[in-house]
């Protein structure tokens, strides 16, 4: 994993800069105005991982940039698990063993401003659980770009005391010596450091790191039939397969060079050929080098007869359309849904997949927004996912992923960065606090994104449906209880991340949804608080809301309306099934407090006032920062499709998630 990135007078960036990626969530996103850097930053990893020319800064190049310690520079941070690396394992831990012990007092006063981003993104990691230096190596790795070559480079770290020390297994002293001969030494290697990373072992090493990652790169404006042919390197590294590999391996009995084989008989041939023009004429190369056939000529024979016939076509109706007939959206489309395709399902792979996109919703309708960033979220489950946008409609719906806004202010590049988990507690006071880095109108922005979505998205000729609730937890239950839905009725279930988020999106749907003829729908549901809700009326056709309560009785589980009296506290944990619910209980905790001895009434109804009246689960949820209702609903969901696998129970779902899938019926 990437987790930061420095540039030196690298296209937009004049300077030495620190881009911000993150540790936590592997869906990356980069928020700005046109020419505010977003694109850069995807170029310059294109540049690093796939051996392309640098674009330096144009401004910096006037100035004068190749001497050494201006030299151009792109340096990204690794961390990487240690079962990962196959070789050089030796250097690896050397580097890894200075960076995460390195302190920013030890620097030098000149650097410590510029390398302030790596030591924030090392806090993070030595504060989370989930990283150490046992575990994995942490280092600052990349290239600069002078006249004489792309060679490897650490940054401001380069040149460092510490790092040279630590490089060379050497230390300098401040005892006996005198300032001068201190710097004389330093001087020394310095120039020892520079004549080591020309040695091949060295370049050995970065080759090595680069393979050990699949860095692919859609800009906004790309020939796509080239791109998605399957012989493409591009393609090559999203299906992870070595084609040539692979039939270079199909053709290992093949005879080239033995007598008998391929070369021996065409040699005959054309001898025969000779021998009827009384040798007065003759078959020449005109080359000094033998002719013969390579297993390479028939590798690339084989796939310039086999591949390059073959292009992405889109299957409709009317019959297939060459990928390159599509409209500008469409290509955009068939690109996200290819890499869907092949990387959703794919967790472990020979090398490190990172997906850079700009601007995923490039030409695309508004409706069909959400489903470009629900794909790539997807995909980031287990791989990186890099995405410049324009399109704030997914900031709502995102639980797991950075945003990056870019702004720039004095020639110089700022970023405000959100973890999308937790942003919208913060992002009121963000905005105060911003000084305008951020648009004051980020949260309305950002809601009409979202909207004018799911609007279009109903009015289509095979529209989608809509489930809008509070979290992530609802979420993972709703998905489970619809899964049919979702893949045969377009169904989308939608976290907001709290109740008057989930009001206020129907709200601003209301309108134009009343208004107007659709033939999709979309349901809003929330859990009942002990405040009373604000009374909203009923909806309409296609938009309706509602509430889950237990109405602090032993009855089923009601879908009341806002304007229903009824304030019995009910959360979704609540309306689900006792016999499951008991068992998810009893597999999460050995506490006795959670075990339950039998199970009054297992009718598939919730009824968890009458079954679990003296249980209380409300700050088991509210710890580890509310993370324990999503690992609840996912162990809850296991459990249910275990029942229903084994036939223990007929239906795993509560009455009320039936009445909910009538609305769309309907």
């Amino acid at each position: 994993m990437i987790v930061g990135l420095f540039l030196k007078h690298i296209k937009a960036y004049k300077g030495i800069s620190f881009i911000p990626l993150g540790s936590k969530h592997k869906f990356i996103n980069y928020i700005g105005e046109n020419g505010s850097g977003k694109s850069s930053i995807l170029e310059a990893f294109d540049s690093f991982f796939n051996y392309k020319p640098y674009s330096i800064n144009k401004s910096a190049l006037n100035d004068g940039i190749n001497t050494v310690g201006n030299e151009p520079f792109v340096a990204p941070i690794f961390l990487i698990k240690k079962t990962k690396v196959k070789q050089h394992k030796k250097n690896f831990e050397q580097l890894s063993n200075y960076f995460w012990s390195v302190s920013k007092s030890e620097l030098h006063p000149s650097v410590q401003k510029s390398v302030k981003g790596f030591f924030e993104v090392r806090a993070v990691l030595e504060e989370s659980s989930l990283y150490s230096s046992d575990s994995y190596f942490l280092f600052v790795f990349g290239e600069n770009n002078l006249n004489s070559g792309v060679k490897p480079y650490f940054g401001s770290f380069h040149g460092e005391e510490k790092f040279l020390n630590n490089f060379f297994g050497k230390k300098i002293t401040k005892d006996s010596t005198s300032p001068l001969v201190k710097k004389s030494n330093i001087r020394v290697l310095r120039e020892q450091l520079k004549t080591t990373l020309e040695k091949k072992e060295w370049k050995d090493i970065s080759g090595y790191l680069k393979e050990m990652y699949s860095y692919v790169y859609f800009p906004v404006e790309i020939d796509v039939e080239s791109l998605t042919k399957i012989e493409t390197k591009e393609m090559q590294k999203i299906f992870d397969k070595k084609i040539r590999k692979e039939i270079g391996e199909a053709l290992l009995n093949v005879n080239f060079t033995r007598k008998g084989g391929i070369n021996s008989n065409l040699d005959l041939f054309v001898s025969d050929i000779e021998d009827n023009l009384n040798n007065e004429y003759c078959y020449d190369t005109g080359k000094s080098r033998n002719n013969s056939v390579t297993k390479s000529d028939i590798v690339n024979k084989i796939l310039e007869v086999y591949f390059q016939k073959r292009v992405l076509n889109r299957k409709s109706s009317i019959g297939l359309t060459k990928v390159s007939e599509l409209s500008a959206g469409e290509k955009r489309q068939a690109i996200i849904n290819l890499i869907y395709a092949s990387l959703k399902r794919t967790s472990e792979r020979e090398a490190m997949v990172i997906i850079a996109i700009d601007e995923p919703e490039n030409s695309l309708h508004t409706a069909l927004c959400y489903d470009q960033f629900e794909k790539l979220k997807e995909v980031s489950e287990n791989n990186q996912v890099l995405v410049t946008t324009h399109w704030y409609g997914f900031l709502p719906i995102v639980s797991e992923g950075y945003a990056h806004f870019l702004n720039l202010s004095n020639n110089k590049i700022n970023f405000e960065t959100y973890d999308l988990y937790n942003y919208r507690s913060e992002i009121k006071v963000a905005i105060e606090s911003s000084k305008n880095q951020i648009p004051s109108n980020f949260v309305l922005k950002s809601t009409n994104d979202l909207v004018q979505s799911i609007f279009y998205s109903i009015k289509h000729e095979i529209p989608y449906n809509w489930i809008i609730c509070e979290g992530v937890s609802e979420k993972i239950y709703f998905e489970y209880f619809f899964d049919d839905d979702i893949k045969n009725n377009k169904l989308r279930i939608l976290p907001m991340g709290g109740r008057p988020q989930v009001i206020r999106l129907y709200k601003y749907l209301l309108n134009p949804i009343s208004e107007d003829k659709c033939a999709g729908k979309v349901y809003c549901l929330i859990d009942t608080d002990r405040e009373r809700c604000e009374e909203i009326n009923n909806g309409c056709k296609n938009l309706t809301i509602r509430r889950l309560s237990n109405m602090g009785t032993e009855n089923s589980t009601e879908l009341l309306t806002l304007k229903h009296s009824d304030t019995s506290v009910t959360d979704i944990e609540q309306v689900l099934n006792p016999v499951i619910f008991k068992e998810t209980i009893e597999a999460i905790s050995d506490n006795e407090l959670y075990h339950i001895s039998s199970i009054k009434d297992e009718s598939g109804n919730s009824d968890f006032i009458k079954n679990f009246k003296n249980l209380d689960l409300e700050d088991y949820f509210k710890e580890n920062f509310g993370e324990n209702k999503v690992l609840f609903a996912k162990k809850y969901v296991e459990i249910s499709k275990l029942h229903k696998s084994s036939g223990l129970q007929r239906n795993t779902h509560p009455n009320w998630v039936d009445e909910i899938a009538k609305f769309f019926i309907k």
